[in-house]
């Protein structure tokens, strides 16, 4: 893997992508937001223990605007994110019991749910995945922290590849990988004009965690975007979003001295002429509440292509 970063020739044109925060949306953990029918909804991870127990957690679909759960599902896995193909929606998750085994679950009506196991990759333990499709199939991004000859400091990323959703071949872990100098976790990627993009949560000096935008146009030789990191922590992750819902009192009142050193797990999508983003607030140590923000009068292609050029 090779890393390209900024030099002394590189130029900032535009300025920094202008991301409006709008504040606490939910009280769950890793999201995907996405339109279905017209609609903005949202993948969720619900885990009552914050992560602090294993076996207690399950996921969901909430329509945005209204704050309705419409189903839950996969209460077999964790860590789960959605990808929309063909009129279906994918919703992939790590398996309680085996960290080596994604699960995928697949729906045509956000109600109804099959399910299956994605692969199998023994002596690996993985965290958060995504898929995207790309020009020649499908690609799944996948946060390991095993097997220690390939995983770098803490966690890192490694891709496979599929025609159909069924059979996969994992990429060498030698060569390409996302990117084992530095702490890189809950992983995104979409494919975009030419490019594969991918956002890594980063660990900072301090214990603070952000994001970072790289593209790569063969999953191997990676380009840092010169406008990082996406967000950083603020006071405006404690304001109220418009679209705030399933918070007690008592969770509200917490979360007013909460320590906040995290704006991790981004995930985005197109929603009324805007980028529609999601992200985690909280301190990585079991404390963590869901927020949202926009980017006005952008598409997400857009907004990607933006880091570089």
């Amino acid at each position: 893997m090779k890393e390209i970063m900024y030099d002394e020739n590189t130029k900032m044109i535009n300025g920094y992508p202008e991301i409006k925060k709008l504040g606490i949306c939910s009280p769950y953990g890793e999201e995907t937001p996405f339109v279905w029918n017209g609609r903005l909804h949202r993948l969720e991870l619900i885990d009552p223990s914050f992560g602090l127990e294993k076996g207690v957690a399950k996921a969901s679909i909430r329509d945005v605007e209204s704050g309705k759960i419409l189903s839950t599902l996969a209460e077999d896995s964790y860590f789960h994110s959605a990808f929309i193909d063909n009129d279906k929606i994918y919703v992939t998750g790590v398996s309680m019991e085996s960290p080596d085994t994604i699960r995928i679950y697949e729906s045509s009506d956000l109600i109804n749910w099959s399910a299956r196991d994605l692969f199998t990759n023994p002596g690996w333990a993985y965290c958060n995945t995504q898929i995207t499709k790309g020009p020649d199939g499908y690609v799944i991004i996948l946060e390991a922290y095993k097997p220690e000859e390939y995983v770098g400091v803490n966690y890192t990323h490694f891709f496979a590849k599929s025609p159909d959703l069924v059979n996969w071949t994992h990429l060498d872990p030698t060569r390409y990988s996302l990117t084992k100098e530095r702490y890189n976790g809950g992983p995104w990627i979409r494919y975009s004009d030419g490019y594969y993009y991918a956002i890594a949560v980063e660990l900072l000096p301090c214990r603070v965690f952000t994001n970072v935008l790289s593209r790569s146009k063969d999953l191997e030789n990676w380009e840092t975007g010169k406008y990082n990191p996406l967000l950083m922590p603020s006071n405006e992750d404690k304001l109220y979003s418009e679209h705030i819902c399933d918070f007690t009192p008592e969770r509200l009142e917490q979360i007013k001295t909460a320590y906040n050193c995290n704006n991790s797990d981004v995930d985005m999508c197109d929603w009324n002429g805007n980028v529609y983003i999601n992200y985690l607030c909280g301190n990585q140590l079991g404390n963590y509440w869901m927020c949202e923000a926009i980017v006005e009068n952008m598409t997400v292609a857009q907004f990607l292509k933006s880091f570089f050029e």
